[in-house]
């Protein structure tokens, strides 16, 4: 069986596009020395799909969600070569759900003390999400020059791994740190939140209507990295 679109986003978000052994973290696409990416990442299944397979129970495991954890290969064939007992499906979900929960912390927000060191913040996370849509995005010359390519692919796990959490991480500074906007800028700070939280919905579930990036409170972030 195939596991569905909406369980392969929803563990490849959740992780954050890096595998979950404690201790690894390795993002789970490789860049290629010409330029390229490939994506590495493998959905490892916590009980095998085959009764006789790895942690292998009475009637197979699901295609889903709950049954798969993100590994890149290297841990995805050390769990499942080891003896048998090593590691366990308990160990497998406790491995899942704490990278998840990390990814998780990491959103939260400081409390700043200046515009600038607020702006600073936000403005490196911009650069990293700008530079991924540079590279991977619909407008970009690896999408241009080959359009049968893998770009579709590796564009919709660069968002969900990189732009959606640092674009959660920008949401919750803007929360966070809201009594050091000025009332002038709130309107293009809001914007940015709608755009992402579109965003967001777009990367799971097809969305008409999402707002664009709004250029302004890039200006704005300037503005306040410059104070």
């Amino acid at each position: 069986m195939t596991i569905p679109t909406k369980d392969q986003k929803k563990l490849w978000g959740l992780a954050a596009g890096r595998c979950s052994k404690p201790g690894c973290g390795e993002g789970c696409i490789r860049f290629l020395d010409e330029g390229g990416t490939t994506v590495i990442g493998e959905m490892a299944h916590i009980i095998a799909q085959q009764p006789d397979g790895p942690r292998g129970q009475p009637g197979g495991g699901e295609d889903s969600y709950e049954n798969l954890i993100l590994l890149c290969p290297t841990h995805h064939t050390e769990i499942d070569k080891a003896p048998e007992g090593i590691f366990s499906v308990e160990e497998l979900k406790r491995w899942k759900w704490e990278h998840e929960n990390r990814i998780s912390r990491s959103f939260l927000s400081p409390v700043f003390d200046s515009k600038k060191e607020m702006g600073l913040k936000i403005k490196r996370l911009l650069i990293q999400n700008h530079r991924i849509w540079k590279n991977s995005g619909p407008e970009s010359q690896e999408a241009a020059s080959n359009p049968l390519s893998s770009h579709v692919e590796i564009w919709n796990l660069r968002k969900l791994d990189t732009i959606v959490p640092n674009n959660r991480k920008v949401i919750n500074i803007i929360n966070n740190n809201e009594y050091l906007i000025d009332v002038n800028d709130l309107d293009a700070c809001y914007h940015f939140v709608e755009h992402a939280e579109g965003f967001e919905r777009n990367c799971y579930k097809r969305t008409e209507g999402v707002l664009r990036f709004p250029v302004e409170f890039e200006r704005v972030i300037d503005n306040y990295v410059q104070v």
